[in-house]
C-alpha cells in the first residue's frame, strides 16, 4: 500500500466557502486585552494567524501601553482587514477593558485571550466550534462558556473540573475535517463512522483567566460586568465566572481538544509586586472601585433592615 493511499487529505481540508454542520457560529471575534509586554502579544498574534484558519475578526483593547505595543497594534490593524482596535489613554484595568469588549461585540462567538497566551494546536477554532456543536446536539443548554487547556498550568490545579461528560457527534450530524475528537482511527474505521466524534467536557464552577475562554456573544451581553469589580490581585476570573453562573450559564473545559501555553508563568516577584501596587492605588483613588464598594455597603445595609 502506497503512502498516498494511507493519507486522505480531503479528511483534513477546510474551505471557508463551504457550509459545515459543526459551524455553529458563522462569525467569530478574537478579543485580546494588552498592556505592555509587546513580545508576548507578538507571539499570541503570530500563533492566531498561523493556526486559526476559520474566518474571524480581531477586537483588541490596549490599556495605555508605553513599550511600543500601541504603535505595533496600529500597524497590525492596517495590515489586516478584520481588526477593531480600541486604544485607551491609560491603564483602566482589565475589568473595564472587558466592559469595552462587551459593548463592542456584536454577535456570534467571542474568544477571550490574555496577551501572554500562545496557541499550540492547528485548527483550534474548529475544535471550539465542534465543542459547541456537541453541547447543542446533546442538551438544551445554550449559555455555555468553554475553555481550552493551558498545558503548563495543569500541574498547578487550575483546570479543576468536577464532572466529565462525553458528548458524541454522530457522523451524520458532522462534517469534515476530522479532528482530535475522532472516535475511530482513520485507517480502521468504516466509511460510515469516519466522522464519528466525541467531545469530553469537564464541567466546573471556575474558568481561570489563564485559559482561552469562548462564549456566545449573546451570553456575554447578559453579564452585569459594569456592576462588578475584581477584588483579587491581577485578575477578573472570579467575578467573570460568577457573572456567568448568576445568569444561569455553565462553565466547562474542553478536555480532549486543542491546547495553549501561558508564556508568563509562573509569575515573577516583579509582576506580583506590580499587581499589589495597582490594587493599592485603586483602593485609594479609583472612582469605579469606590462606587463598587458603596453599592456593596448599600446592599448589606438593605439586607440588615429586612
Amino acid at each position: 500500500m502506497s503512502q498516498d493511499s494511507k493519507f486522505n487529505p480531503e479528511l483534513f481540508r477546510f474551505d471557508p466557502a463551504e457550509t459545515y454542520k459543526w459551524h455553529v457560529f458563522p462569525k467569530t471575534t478574537l478579543a485580546i486585552v494588552t498592556w505592555n509586554r509587546l513580545e508576548y502579544t507578538k507571539k499570541l498574534l503570530d500563533s492566531l494567524l498561523r493556526l486559526t484558519h476559520i474566518p474571524h475578526e480581531f477586537l483588541i483593547v490596549d490599556n495605555g501601553s508605553t513599550d511600543g505595543t500601541a504603535e505595533f497594534l496600529q500597524a497590525f490593524a492596517e495590515g489586516e482587514q478584520t481588526v477593531r482596535l480600541i486604544l485607551n489613554g491609560s491603564n483602566i484595568g482589565k475589568a473595564r477593558a472587558y466592559c469595552q469588549i462587551q459593548k463592542a461585540a456584536t454577535d456570534g462567538l467571542i474568544v477571550l485571550f490574555d496577551n501572554d497566551l500562545e496557541l499550540l494546536s492547528n485548527y483550534w477554532l474548529l475544535h471550539v466550534q465542534k465543542a459547541f456543536h456537541a453541547i447543542y446536539l446533546n442538551s438544551e443548554i445554550r449559555d455555555v462558556a468553554t475553555a481550552i487547556r493551558v498545558v503548563n498550568c495543569d500541574e498547578y490545579g487550575f483546570r479543576n473540573s468536577g464532572r466529565h461528560e462525553i458528548l458524541p457527534i454522530p457522523a451524520d450530524r458532522n462534517s469534515p475535517p476530522r479532528s482530535s475528537f475522532s472516535s475511530f482511527d482513520k485507517s480502521t474505521a468504516d466509511a460510515a463512522n469516519l466522522l464519528d466524534e466525541s467531545v469530553v467536557m469537564g464541567w466546573t464552577e471556575f474558568l481561570t483567566g489563564n485559559s482561552v475562554i469562548a462564549l456566545p456573544v449573546s451570553l456575554l451581553k447578559k453579564l452585569p460586568l459594569d456592576e462588578q469589580y475584581p477584588v483579587f490581585i491581577g485578575g477578573v476570573d472570579s467575578y467573570f465566572c460568577k457573572c456567568i453562573r448568576d445568569c444561569g450559564g455553565r462553565l466547562g473545559y474542553i478536555e480532549n481538544g486543542p491546547v495553549a501555553r501561558h508564556n508568563d508563568w509562573p509569575y515573577t516577584a516583579e509582576k506580583i509586586a506590580a499587581y499589589e501596587s495597582m490594587v493599592g492605588r485603586r483602593a485609594r483613588f479609583d472612582l469605579h472601585y469606590l462606587r463598587w464598594k458603596l453599592r456593596d455597603l448599600k446592599k448589606r445595609f438593605a439586607g440588615r433592615k429586612r
